[in-house]
């Protein structure tokens, strides 16, 4: 099935599924910002995996459409029902659709692993995106990472932020004027799970995500 018409099918699931109520899993991402509804209070279905995106002031729930095998980590495709689209790896932005801005692709090169960070204190790699409306293509960016306190605000829901190991990305250089990406990490039996996360696309557009309902 081509992958358009395969999205199509999807959404029009997604709706019989979640019902013809307008619930912020059946508004667009940042309509549902403006709703003012909490999400938490939604009862959700049992046949759909959910992600807690968090941004200005207001939440939505976004929803699994599928998850695609990958070399260095499954990349999950998150929907609304309108057609947004947040792709992560491992915790990580690797596309979105819908977004003010877009960025349309990001891959990363020498990119430590998760279970690599749980003993340094820090790594540097690079990003390559590619951002719209603004057709800037190939911009190619130093991050920093680094082991950072757990915080004491943020929007993370239902786990202790101590219970996890905290991790922040800054991009090296003063022009780009991006605040820094944070991520909450879970380690266990040599195994990671990102938790939570956050990513700003611009100085003023941030959001933040977390599997919902929220579990270690």
């Amino acid at each position: 099935m081509p992958r358009g018409l395969a999205l199509w099918a999807f959404l029009c699931a997604l709706l019989f599924l979640q019902g013809c109520a307008h619930t912020p899993a059946t508004l667009t991402l940042f309509e549902a910002f403006q709703v003012g509804k909490s999400v938490d209070s939604i009862k959700l279905n049992p046949k759909l995996s959910y992600l807690r995106v968090s941004g200005p002031n207001k939440v939505v729930l976004m929803v699994l459409g599928y998850s695609e095998p990958h070399a260095q980590g499954n990349i999950d495709t998150w929907y609304s029902s309108v057609g947004e689209v947040l792709k992560l790896q491992n915790g990580r932005v690797v596309s979105t659709v819908g977004f003010q801005p877009d960025w349309r692709s990001v891959s990363y090169q020498r990119l430590p692993s998760w279970p690599q960070m749980q003993t340094t204190n820090q790594a540097e790699f690079e990003r390559v995106r590619d951002e719209m409306p603004a057709y800037k293509f190939g911009i190619v960016e130093t991050i920093r990472l680094y082991k950072v306190p757990a915080p004491t605000q943020s929007q993370l829901q239902s786990v202790p932020s101590g219970s996890l190991s905290w991790f922040e990305e800054s991009v090296k250089g003063t022009a780009h004027g991006l605040p820094s990406a944070r991520y909450g990490i879970h380690y266990e039996a040599g195994q990671s799970m990102v938790v939570y996360g956050e990513q700003c696309f611009s100085v003023d557009v941030c959001i933040s995500w977390q599997k919902w309902p929220a579990s270690l």
